[in-house]
């Protein structure tokens, strides 16, 4: 048997405390709840890959993207990775109801082949940035704690703050005058996760201006399906608006860019997987349209993998892949190429995603 045929696969969970809930308009994660799927070859190289549950997002389950992840391991077993394209076509059609799954499984099929050609996954996508630097998220809460946690943050060498908003507008306003007190100069990202109307949208963001407060990008404002809202808001404000929940398949990209009705799109390998993530950012590009890259409660098995994807490919304009810094133990070993201000150096990554278990 060739050693790089995929012989064995095994599903388990993947839980960690959070430092503090991570809290949006739409929910609150309190910690962390994701599975990991693990494939090995038969030379003994293994490749990894971690399913983020957002169930209050996606409505997806833990349970069912575990089963998900066991038809996956079916599927690979006895398959080659040097026909790892073929692998991820299959994928595709296996698991197109459960993206985390499909995440997941491409994830380790991608860290399995990079492993085996020695390459890190950064490298593989092209290898065009060498080094990425995260914002880090201000959770929904009070107005004090948002100032000691930007506080906190902007001493470890943070500069950009993306702020959840959403739940109550003047006490947004309080908390986004307390960013600026403790971080006076650094950039800030607006993330209202479908809070608004787009009228309340507009009034609250040139509130902010009025205040002299203007974000760097707006993500998500209104509801996910208001295609016309967030074209609206992208003719009426004077920074990136930018699709996140709106954007969850390459279809809704396609039609969203194609109407000019962002212009900017948060790729998610989590809600697209990474052939449709590529495909967006293609379009994307083609089209002018600006990039974010993001995640949901991620560990930095999956962080370090999007980190890998956006500089790989470059033209990705924000960076939002904090969520390693708000867990307290996931299980793995943590990366040294991921630095404690948030920078992801990918050029010391030695062979695919270059994260596993302890």
């Amino acid at each position: 048997m060739k050693d790089s045929v995929i012989k064995k696969y095994s599903v388990r969970k993947l839980d960690a405390e959070l430092f503090t809930p991570f809290t949006i308009s739409s929910g609150s994660h309190k910690s962390m709840t994701n599975a990991l799927f693990t494939l090995e070859a038969a030379g003994g190289v293994k490749g990894y890959g971690e399913a983020a549950i957002a169930t209050h997002i996606t409505g997806e389950t833990r349970e069912k993207t575990m089963r998900s992840l066991e038809k996956a391991g079916e599927l690979l077993a006895g398959l080659d990775a040097s026909d790892y394209l073929g692998a991820l076509c299959r994928l595709e059609r296996l698991l197109e109801g459960n993206r985390a799954a499909l995440a997941a499984a491409e994830m380790a099929v991608l860290d399995l082949a990079c492993r085996l050609q020695g390459v890190s996954l950064w490298k593989f996508f092209g290898g065009r940035v060498p080094a990425v630097k995260t914002d880090v998220t201000v959770v929904i809460g009070g107005a004090e704690a948002a100032y000691e946690f930007t506080k906190k943050m902007r001493a470890r060498g943070f500069r950009i703050f993306k702020i959840k908003t959403g739940v109550d507008m003047d006490e947004d306003y309080r908390r986004l005058e307390a960013v600026r007190r403790a971080a006076p100069g650094c950039a800030v990202y607006l993330d209202a996760n479908c809070a608004h109307t787009a009228k309340e949208a507009e009034k609250f963001v040139k509130g902010l201006m009025r205040r002299g407060i203007r974000p760097e990008v707006v993500e998500q404002p209104v509801k996910k399906d208001d295609f016309d809202g967030l074209a609206y808001l992208s003719r009426r404000l004077p920074m990136p608006v930018c699709a996140d929940e709106s954007a969850y398949s390459l279809d809704d990209v396609f039609n969203l860019i194609r109407r000019n009705a962002v212009t900017a799109v948060n790729i998610k390998l989590t809600k697209l997987g990474f052939l449709r993530a590529r495909e967006v950012w293609a379009l994307a590009r083609a089209k002018g349209v600006k990039l974010m890259m993001g995640e949901m409660v991620e560990s930095e098995l999956a962080s370090c993998a999007a980190a890998q994807f956006a500089a790989g490919l470059g033209g990705f304009d924000f960076i939002d892949l904090d969520t390693p810094f708000f867990i307290k133990d996931s299980g793995l070993r943590r990366p040294a190429f991921l630095s404690s201000d948030g920078v992801y150096s990918l050029d010391r990554v030695k062979a695919g995603v270059g994260v596993e278990p302890r």
